[in-house]
């Protein structure tokens, strides 16, 4: 099982969640975009949409796909593409594994990856991987920090009082 509560997948995953710079994202929409790295993605926020404010994050990206393919031994190519709204493509280290679900440290950062397939006995932690995510591609916010409104400057204060 990959998720048996949304709060016992944050507890297990939590650090491992990627350093991201939200963008603002339209009330009532559950997609949130993200840079992650180089690549601007997509990510169907499980969290709640009151936790996530445009700037810095830490983010649990979570795709899942249907298999993951071992790269050649000595590979190191690294990489994080989006392949349109809420789909990705990535490759990098096995950091991490328990079961089905891997930790692969991509371009963007570490992305808990959820294999459909099953746990492959072939990988294993320091395997470099290559994998094509299925849509949506999961988000859980675990920090944000709320944009600080300054005040306004002494050339647009009002002299006249």
């Amino acid at each position: 099982m990959i998720e048996e509560s949304l709060e016992g997948f944050i507890a297990r995953w939590r650090q491992h969640a990627a350093t991201v710079e939200l963008f603002p994202h339209t009330e009532g929409c559950p997609l949130l975009e993200c840079r992650a790295g180089e690549a601007v993605i997509q990510l169907f926020e499980r969290t709640g949409p009151y936790l996530a404010h445009p700037g810095p994050a830490k983010v649990i990206v979570h795709p899942v796909a249907d298999e993951l393919t071992v790269q050649e031994p000595g590979a190191t190519l690294s990489k994080l593409e989006s392949l349109g709204i809420s789909r990705l493509t990535a490759s990098g280290e096995v950091l991490d594994r328990d079961g089905a679900v891997l930790v692969v440290e991509a371009a963007g950062g570490p992305l808990v990856v959820a294999t459909l397939a099953g746990p492959q006995v072939e990988i294993t932690v320091g395997s470099y991987v290559t994998f094509t995510s299925q849509a949506p591609v999961h988000g859980f916010v675990i920090s944000s920090q709320r944009p600080q409104h300054s005040p306004p400057s002494p050339e647009h204060h009002d002299e006249a009082i």
